[in-house]
């Protein structure tokens, strides 16, 4: 394996205003390619906040205008990089998805396969498993409860993937019980585990922050504290995996 580094963004998303959530994003994408960060995941509908019942209402489609700043960073910085948002889809109500801006122009989609709690009353389920070609390896998508399905990670790695990104929601309730399967999938599976949630809440519900990511021995290699606005950083070299946590400061 080639020299690889990946991060999450632990960013704080307002709800319902995508023009400020947007910028969020590109400060924190500029901070990552401080870091020559090849793969950048940000939380679950981070482009909207974690707020279900505004899915129809912001839905967007990848010819969107709006999308086009995002597009252009992951070009200009030769990055993939994953955003949440609810997407529009061909069924009744939107899926719960994520936008992935390729560092050649590409932008493709991932929709949730796995809906939680209330999400079936805003959201329509997908139906097909992603993996994101990252250099000459593949890193496999999931958001939140697709996790709760041991299948969804199997499947993935089954296919190649090198590494699990999830991008999730989690407040102090959901983290006790949804953040210990990562190292437990980590381990199973040889591979690494990313996982990005949001900062400090700006909306209906309250995170716990807590990003994190965790080496193929399923021990954690590093971990924001709290909900301060910070990139989780994981880096492959000849010596394995290693893991650190960087602050997104605001005078950049």
């Amino acid at each position: 394996m080639r020299k690889l580094k990946l991060a999450a963004a632990q960013i704080a998303s307002r709800r319902g205003d995508i023009l400020h959530n947007i910028s969020a994003h590109l400060h924190a994408i500029e901070a990552a390619a401080e870091y020559n960060v090849s793969f950048l995941l940000f939380p679950e509908l981070s482009l909207i906040g974690y707020e279900p019942d505004l899915a129809s209402r912001f839905a967007l489609q990848m010819t969107d205008h709006r999308l086009t700043p995002l597009a252009e960073a992951a070009c200009r910085f030769k990055m993939q990089i994953v955003v949440g948002a609810p997407v529009v889809c061909d069924q009744a109500k939107p899926h719960l998805g994520a936008f992935v801006f390729g560092d050649n122009g590409s932008i493709k989609t991932y929709a949730k396969m796995h809906l939680g709690s209330v999400e079936g009353n805003f959201f329509s389920a997908g139906k097909t498993h992603v993996a994101i070609p990252c250099d000459d390896m593949k890193i496999g998508l999931s958001i939140c409860a697709d996790s709760s399905q041991p299948s969804h990670p199997a499947r993935l790695a089954a296919e190649g993937a090198i590494a699990y990104a999830a991008s999730v929601f989690l407040n102090a309730e959901w983290f006790a019980t949804d953040a210990p399967r990562f190292p437990r999938y980590a381990a199973q599976h040889k591979w690494l585990v990313l996982m990005a949630n949001h900062g400090a809440s700006e909306g209906t519900f309250v995170s716990v922050g807590n990003s994190a990511v965790w080496g193929p021995d399923g021990c954690c290699l590093a971990c924001a504290q709290g909900t301060d606005q910070a990139l989780v950083l994981a880096e492959y070299s000849d010596a394995g995996w290693k893991g650190e946590v960087q602050p997104i400061t605001r005078n950049r």
